[in-house]
């Protein structure tokens, strides 16, 4: 199959990770990939940095302009397309816009990766019944949200962020955090996201902050518009000497094994974080919030502990209490992994997605 993929920005968080990991896999099992996004779109680096196809195309304005460009490059590669992966919604517009105007229109899948609420109305309804061949969204939570417009539960398939468990799996505590720099004797909390607000580091200063602990000590990796004020809120809260802020890593699989405790804080707008899905994969105890689609990986009690989102108590409570108890820790961290491993993996993720793609190519060709 040839699997085009647009997107018209979609942030440096999850989502292009998700789209470079799987047309990554595609690629492995034989199929080819382009990927069309505007220049400025973080995805259109990356994915080039990973060696992927990247054709540089205005994909950010629903505008005449950017439609008829977008028509040209499909007609003149319609013989060989397959199938196209709509990631947002002014590329899905732009794709299903130029549908209509052609002979041969291209099935057309969208996957949306976070959890704000579609729309109800009824050019949202037309564009997701109608206009696609399929939804796939990244957390059941995400799917019922679409079957609350209209869109029937058979037109779509939850498929979350697999995690490739060759690079991200347990190592040596000690060697982590030798090699990340951290304290051998304290305890680490961790999170590693985009600092955006929705991830919820706020809110997680605030519960580390009613925790009377020296030893515990939070490790924040990543980077994002929300950098600026996190650190003023470190300092304000008397947090300098407990919380290190990383910055970007291009090895996070070198810092989950070096936590004792793995957090996933966010509210709103998520899909499966990808920072859940790696902790369990490293066999990491793991604190997360119920936002979007994050219960399909994070089981109360049984993979981990989920709690409310913007909580402050839940979540102090939360890591006070695996603090004080390394039995529940361990065993949380075991039924992690051993669930991620059974249901959450990059190769479950491809066998989905592969499927998708070519029932909608088939369904396509036989019409």
């Amino acid at each position: 199959m040839h699997i085009v993929h647009t997107e018209a920005d979609g942030g440096k968080g999850g989502q292009p990770l998700r789209i470079i990991n799987e047309s990554l896999g595609m690629i492995e099992r034989g199929h080819q990939v382009t990927i069309l996004c505007p220049e400025t779109a973080p995805l259109h680096e990356f994915a080039r940095n990973a060696g992927l196809n990247v054709v540089t195309m205005p994909l950010k304005r629903k505008n005449l302009k950017n439609l008829q460009q977008l028509r040209r490059w499909i007609i003149s590669h319609r013989a060989t397309i397959d199938v196209i992966n709509s990631h947002n919604s002014a590329d899905t517009w732009l794709v299903a816009l130029a549908n209509l105007t052609l002979a041969n229109p291209v099935p057309l899948v969208r996957t949306r990766h976070a959890s704000g609420v579609p729309r109800n109305n009824w050019t949202t309804r037309w564009l997701f019944r109608k206009a696609c061949a399929h939804i796939v969204t990244t957390g059941e939570a995400l799917r019922h949200q679409m079957a609350d417009i209209g869109v029937p539960m058979a037109q779509s398939t939850s498929v979350p962020s697999g995690v490739d468990t060759r690079r991200f799996q347990p190592g040596d505590r000690q060697a982590a955090r030798a090699h990340c720099g951290l304290t051998q004797d304290d305890f680490w909390l961790g999170v590693v996201s985009h600092l955006r607000p929705n991830k919820g580091h706020s809110v997680l200063l605030r519960a580390l902050a009613q925790i009377d602990n020296p030893a515990i000590k939070l490790a924040i990796v990543g980077e994002g518009p929300h950098k600026a004020t996190l650190a003023q809120q470190i300092t304000e809260l008397g947090l300098a000497q407990r919380v290190v802020m990383a910055g970007h890593r291009s090895d996070p699989e070198q810092w989950f094994p070096a936590f004792d405790i793995a957090l996933s804080p966010s509210h709103d707008m998520e899909g499966v974080p990808q920072g859940v899905l790696q902790s369990l994969a490293s066999r990491i105890a793991t604190i997360a919030t119920d936002a979007g689609g994050t219960a399909d990986a994070v089981i109360n009690n049984e993979t981990g502990l989920l709690i409310p989102q913007r909580d402050e108590a839940a979540l102090r409570d939360a890591i006070v209490k695996l603090y004080e108890d390394g039995v529940l820790r361990e065993k949380l961290a075991q039924q992690g992994y051993d669930y991620l491993c059974a249901h959450l993996t990059r190769e479950r993720m491809l066998d989905a997605m592969e499927k998708v793609f070519t029932d909608a190519a088939q369904r396509s060709r036989s019409r």
